[in-house]
C-alpha cells in the first residue's frame, strides 16, 4: 500500500501527501534530508560552525551545537558529521545538527516501537515549535508533527486561522500515521479531542444504565463527594445522597481515595460531572425500623456525633437517631453533651418519637437513669443539715445544688436580719451550709433555710433578759388581739389586750412607746411576751413595801400616802 494513501483517521479533504508537504516545504525534496557533511572551521567568536557539504557556499550551525552539557567539544575539525537540510534558497543551504539528533531519536522510537504499535496511541507533548505550516510536539525527546487543520475541533463558521495554541500548554494528540522513509509521525489533537467525546457520549450512556457503578472519592466539601468515575467523568454525591439519615457531614461518611458504589441519576451538560447517589441503591432502613420500632422500646445504640445541642445515635442500618441535651441526664444545666457521652459509646436509650415517614427518631438515657429526687427522697430527711453549692441566684433568694438536686434558699431564710439578700453574700459556685425546712414530695420542690442553724434574735436576747425584767419598746404594729413592740434587734414582743391598761388601751397606736414586764421568754418558740398589767401590779405591790416601810407618821391615812406616792 502507498505511503501517499488515503488514512481513515485523516479528513476526507486531507490526506497524508499534503500533510508531508506541510511539514517538508513543498515539492522541494531535499529539505529535511540527512546528508553527511565535514567540519571546515569553527569560528568560535563568530558562533559559527562551518560545514562542507559539496556545495559552493558552506552553511554554518552554532558552536554549541557540536559541545557537550559540560561545554567541552565533541567534534573537531575536520571531522564528520551528519546534518539535517533545513531550507534551500537559490542555492544556500541551511543544516542543523540538532535536528540531526531529533531525526535519530524519532528514528530509533519508530523502529523500537513499531509502526502498528505508534499509530493509534495517545501522546501528551510540549510544543517544540509552530509554523503556518503547524506544530511540532515533543515527548521525551521525540518530535511529532500536528498540522494546523489537526489541531483544533471547529464550531461551525470557525476558521482555523484564528485559533493558536498556548507554547506553555501540554498537547494531547492521537497518532494517525507513521511514515518510516520520510521518518516523520504525524498527530491529531482534533482526532483525540473527537475519539474522547465518542467514548465519554458511550460512556456516560453506559453508566446510566448500570444499576450502580464504582467511584474513587477524590474531593469532600461540607456538602458533597467528588468522585471519579474510571477516569473518565467526574460525579458529584450530594450530602442528602449519601445516607438514607438525610443530609450528613461528609467529612463524616468518607476520605479521599475511599472506593463508593453509587448510582448514576444524571448527566450535567453544563458542568459535565454525574449526578450520583449511594443511597439510590440500599434499602431504605425506616421501613426496617417501622416494623420493628415502637414508642417505650429500649434499644442499644452507638453515639456517632456530638454537638453542643445534643448527640446523634447510630441504631444500626444505616439510621439515625436524636439524642438532645435535655435527655442526655437529669441535670438541669449541662454544659455540653460531651461531657456525658463520648463518640464510639455504646448506650442504651428509650425511643420517645418514632417517624418513619419523616425519618425521625428521637431517644431519651436520663428516662432510663434513677431520677435525683427520688434518690434524694430516699437518702435525705426534713431536717438534715448538708452542704451544698450555690448554681444560680436570683433576686428571691438563691438555687442550692444537693444530690443532683436544686433546693432553694429565699432571702428570708438567708438570716434573721431584716431585709437581707442573698446575693449580697453568695457567688455562684460557693458552698453553703444550710438545713432541709421542707420537702414536697407532690411538687418536687425542696425548701432550705441558712437561719435555722444560727442563734435566733430570742436566743440572742435571752442571754441577757429574763423573765420578770422591765423593758421598753416601740409599738410596730396593733391587731385586734393585741399590738406588736419592738424591743431590740430583730426581737418583737406581743402584748396581749388582756395585759394593757383598759384606759390606755385606745391609746395604743404604731410608734408609741411603752413599757411592759416579760412574762414569757420562750427561745424554741421564738416568743416573748409583755404585760403592762403585771407591770402596773408589781409597781404597786412594790409601793405598798416602800409604804409600809415608811409609815412612821400615824396621822396620815393610807389613802392619803398613797396619792402622795403616784404624784
Amino acid at each position: 500500500m502507498s505511503q501517499e494513501a488515503t488514512n481513515p483517521e485523516l479528513d476526507n479533504n486531507e490526506n497524508f501527501a499534503d500533510m508531508l508537504d506541510n511539514y517538508l516545504g513543498g515539492d522541494d525534496k531535499e529539505v529535511n534530508q540527512i546528508i553527511e557533511g565535514e567540519i571546515v572551521e569553527v569560528r568560535e567568536d563568530e558562533d559559527r560552525v562551518l560545514i562542507g557539504i559539496g556545495e559552493k557556499r558552506e552553511p554554518y550551525i552554532p558552536v554549541a551545537e557540536i559541545k557537550d552539557e559540560e561545554g567541552n567539544f565533541i567534534f573537531q575539525k575536520g571531522d564528520k558529521i551528519n546534518v539535517v537540510v533545513t531550507s534551500v534558497k537559490g542555492g544556500n543551504y541551511r543544516v542543523s545538527y540538532s535536528k540531526y539528533l531529533e531525526q535519530e531519536a524519532t528514528r530509533k522510537y519508530i523502529e523500537e516501537k513499531g509502526v502498528e504499535n505508534i499509530e493509534g496511541q495517545v501522546i501528551n507533548g510540549g510544543i517544540k515549535g509552530s509554523s503556518k505550516r503547524g506544530y511540532t510536539i515533543e515527548q521525551d525527546g521525540v518530535l511529532f508533527f500536528m498540522p494546523h487543520s489537526q489541531a483544533f475541533l471547529l464550531k461551525r463558521g470557525e476558521r482555523v486561522e484564528n485559533r493558536r495554541l498556548q507554547a506553555d500548554k501540554k498537547v494531547r494528540a492521537k497518532v494517525i500515521k507513521v511514515d518510516v522513509e520520510k521518518n516523520l509521525i504525524i498527530i491529531s489533537r482534533k482526532r483525540f479531542i473527537q475519539d474522547e467525546i465518542k467514548k465519554r457520549q458511550e460512556f456516560i450512556k453506559t453508566a446510566m444504565a448500570e444499576e450502580s457503578v464504582q467511584a474513587k472519592v477524590i474531593a469532600i466539601t461540607k456538602d458533597k463527594l467528588i468522585v471519579d468515575v474510571d477516569g473518565i467523568m467526574k460525579g458529584y454525591i450530594d450530602a442528602e445522597e449519601i445516607s438514607h439519615r438525610g443530609k450528613v457531614n461528609p467529612f463524616r461518611t468518607n476520605r479521599v481515595k475511599d472506593v463508593v458504589e453509587a448510582k448514576v441519576l444524571s448527566y450535567d451538560e453544563k458542568e459535565r460531572v454525574f449526578n450520583m447517589s449511594i443511597k439510590a441503591i440500599t434499602t431504605d432502613p425506616w421501613i426496617e425500623i417501622q416494623e420493628q420500632i415502637e414508642k417505650g422500646d429500649i434499644i442499644e445504640v452507638t453515639v456517632s456525633n456530638i454537638e453542643s445541642y445534643g448527640a446523634f445515635v447510630d441504631i444500626g442500618n444505616d439510621a439515625e437517631g436524636f439524642l438532645h441535651v435535655s435527655e442526655i441526664a437529669w441535670d438541669k444545666k449541662i454544659s455540653h453533651p460531651k461531657d456525658y457521652l463520648t463518640v464510639g459509646d455504646v448506650i442504651e436509650v428509650e425511643v420517645v418519637e418514632v417517624n418513619p415517614e419523616e425519618h425521625r427518631l428521637r431517644v431519651s438515657r436520663k428516662r432510663l437513669l434513677p431520677k435525683p429526687f427520688e434518690l434524694f427522697k430516699q437518702n435525705r430527711r426534713r431536717g438534715d443539715i448538708i452542704t451544698g453549692e450555690v448554681t444560680n441566684i436570683t433576686d428571691f433568694g438563691a438555687f442550692i445544688k444537693i444530690d443532683e438536686v436544686e433546693g432553694l434558699l429565699r432571702n428570708s431564710d438567708y438570716d434573721w436580719k431584716q431585709g437581707s439578700k442573698c446575693k449580697d453574700f453568695l457567688t455562684v459556685g460557693e458552698e453553703v451550709e444550710v438545713k432541709i425546712f421542707d420537702i414536697d414530695m407532690e411538687r418536687e420542690k425542696i425548701t432550705l433555710s441558712r437561719k435555722a442553724l444560727l442563734e435566733t434574735p430570742t436566743q440572742e436576747f435571752a442571754k441577757t433578759h429574763k423573765i420578770g425584767d422591765i423593758v421598753k419598746g416601740k409599738i410596730r404594729d396593733v391587731k385586734e388581739f393585741g399590738a406588736f413592740v419592738t424591743i431590740g434587734e430583730n426581737v418583737d414582743a406581743l402584748i396581749r389586750t388582756e395585759d394593757m391598761l383598759p384606759q390606755n388601751k385606745e391609746e395604743f397606736k404604731k410608734g408609741l412607746e411603752v413599757e411592759g414586764m416579760i412574762v414569757t421568754l420562750d427561745t424554741k418558740r421564738d416568743r416573748v411576751r409583755l404585760s403592762i398589767r403585771r407591770l402596773e401590779k408589781a409597781k404597786e405591790q412594790q409601793l405598798l413595801k416602800e409604804i409600809n416601810a415608811e409609815n412612821d407618821d400615824q396621822s396620815n391615812t393610807l389613802g392619803d400616802l398613797l396619792k402622795e406616792q403616784l404624784r
